[in-house]
């Protein structure tokens, strides 16, 4: 059994779960739109917009990891370089579809961490983190993806 703790210090579990907020708030305020103080069509598009800057933020990870002598091949800058172009063009597309994009372009980019963990390619601990983050992320945006069918 790995005695490894989940979050290998409360400063990278503050920062992990301050990330998240975002995309919580998203969900919140689809859910009780009355209580927002933003205009709903301008925080639909900031919610898509961080949702784009973070999964470019996570090919960058890929990208340091790789120049670093990690994980990886040359392909990796490739790949990496997919979740910012799969950002940019939620950013042109209707909120909804958006959403599913970010959720399938966050679940790969954390199988694809998860699965370089459980090869030792890179920390288990990083690769723990990634693994809460990104059911916590997707699950976020499928919910508000649900919610606003209902709700919007």
């Amino acid at each position: 059994m790995n005695s490894l703790p989940l979050f290998w210090s409360r400063t990278v579990a503050f920062a992990g779960l301050a990330g998240w907020v975002p995309f919580l708030l998203g969900l919140l305020l689809t859910l009780f739109p009355a209580l927002s103080p933003f205009d709903p069509v301008v925080f639909e598009r900031a919610l898509v917009g961080y949702g784009a800057l973070i999964l470019s933020f996570l090919g960058g990870v890929r990208w340091g990891i790789r120049l670093q002598g990690g994980a990886g091949t040359d392909l990796t800058y490739i790949v990496g370089t997919f979740g910012s172009i799969a950002g940019f063009i939620t950013l042109l597309l209707p909120i909804n579809l958006g959403l599913i994009i970010l959720t399938i372009g966050f679940a790969i980019h954390g199988a694809w961490d998860v699965a370089a963990g459980m090869s030792g390619r890179v920390p288990q601990a990083y690769a723990r983190l990634r693994a809460v983050l990104t059911w916590l992320v997707c699950l976020t945006l499928l919910l508000t993806f649900v919610a606003r069918l209902f709700v919007g």
